[in-house]
């Protein structure tokens, strides 16, 4: 078991204002922190992916969750 556990979290923040709000986590990894976050909301959410990161939106609020690396398994 490696001693240094990654830790994701899901960032809220306000869609108009770009004001953090809230983070949710920590998470292993972005996986889990994009399914945590359908039990939050109450719903399936629509991830879109950008380099570095996962995000999604049910207004007024966007979620922003840092994608894992490319070379982790």
């Amino acid at each position: 078991m490696p001693c240094h556990t990654p830790k994701v979290f899901v960032t809220v923040s306000h869609v108009e204002t770009g004001e953090t709000v809230r983070q949710l986590g920590p998470y292993q990894n972005a996986a889990a922190a994009r399914r945590a976050l359908s039990a939050f909301t109450g719903q399936a959410m629509t991830w879109e992916r950008t380099e570095d990161t996962w995000r999604t939106e049910k207004y007024p609020l966007a979620y922003h969750v840092q994608a894992d690396s490319v070379d982790e398994s």
